[in-house]
């Protein structure tokens, strides 16, 4: 029971969204005029006629199927928008445009009757009772201009009617016109483009920079410690101080017993050497094996073999 409660309310919102999504009073009357002049737009059969613009203001798409126009405030139902047709879909932000000729039947976008300078268009819901706007045609509205609502902020989409007649200005946002976009401040505030490259350079070489400093944290850093020699354990001499026999010895024995050679052994007898004074070094605490004769250390007669008699 609780899961069908839930599986409902689910339902109701889902439906809810859907309806908000296509809600009509999203819907405006955006522009009209009454009677065209000789360079008017021309409908789907060549001829000229008053038109009705209807803009969708909201992010959604609206069908418009079902809903009216007319311009009788005691017969909301005076002209019918075929529910059948596809192309009553209205996107977001768009607009469409119904030509008042007279005749209905001509087409989904043909209105059974005529704009008259001094009356009123409304747009009526699909219940054919709720308006949803309206825009009143002036009665001195000159042959070839229209009256518009106009949008001062696209974002905020708020719109209200020109006080004075306007030049026609069909499938357009109205107001766009006066809206100063991006661009256009760009261009009037950077004419040459300078602004926009420093911008540009900036951007790139910030990001590289970025990049190369996550690559040397995480790739150079590593690599550079592991290529780093281990050094082997050296006896520090204190400047002006020798050791004694005993550390020499000390350190002899431990580089024999931690890794053994001739290596080892040769610095154990340069330490012995130092300290009986045999070889004479000139820094205090570098220790510098050179050949010495009194040393014996090169004394080729000390390898020599008794021979057996």
């Amino acid at each position: 029971m609780r899961v069908k409660r839930i599986f409902t309310t689910l339902a109701v919102l889902l439906a809810c969204t859907a309806a908000h999504a296509q809600n009509v009073i999203d819907l405006i009357i955006s522009e009209v005029l009454a009677e065209p002049d000789s360079t008017g737009i021309v409908d789907d059969f060549g001829g000229r006629s008053g038109w009705i613009e209807i803009f969708n203001k909201s992010q959604g798409t609206v069908n418009l199927g079902g809903c009216y126009l007319t311009d009788d405030r005691n017969n909301l139902r005076k002209s019918l928008i075929p529910k059948t047709d596809s192309r009553a879909q209205l996107g977001p932000r768009q607009v469409m445009l119904f030509y008042a000729t007279g005749n209905g039947d001509m087409g989904t976008f043909y209105t059974n009757f005529q704009i008259r300078p001094g009356s009123t268009i409304y747009l009526v819901s699909n219940d054919g009772r709720t308006i949803v706007d309206s825009i009143a045609v002036p009665a001195n509205l000159p042959k070839g201009m229209s009256v518009s609502k106009f949008a001062h902020d696209n974002k905020q989409m708020v719109f209200e009617t020109a006080a004075e007649p306007t030049d026609p200005s069909p499938r357009v946002l109205n107001g766009s016109q006066n809206v100063e976009s991006n661009a256009q401040k760009m261009a009037r505030t950077d004419p040459h483009g300078f602004i926009l490259t420093v911008v540009a350079v900036s951007v790139v070489f910030s990001a590289l920079a970025i990049l190369w400093f996550f690559f040397w944290l995480l790739f150079e850093r590593p690599a550079k410690k592991k290529a780093q020699p281990k050094k082997a354990p050296v006896a520090k001499l204190a400047a002006g101080k020798a050791p004694d026999a005993e550390v020499a010895a000390a350190i002899a024995m431990a580089f024999d017993m931690e890794q053994g050679g001739d290596t080892y052994a040769a610095i154990a007898m340069a330490l012995h050497l130092y300290l009986s004074e045999a070889v004479h070094d000139n820094e205090s605490f570098v220790i510098t094996i050179q050949p010495a004769k009194a040393s014996g250390w090169n004394n080729k007669a000390q390898t020599f073999r008794k021979l057996p008699r």
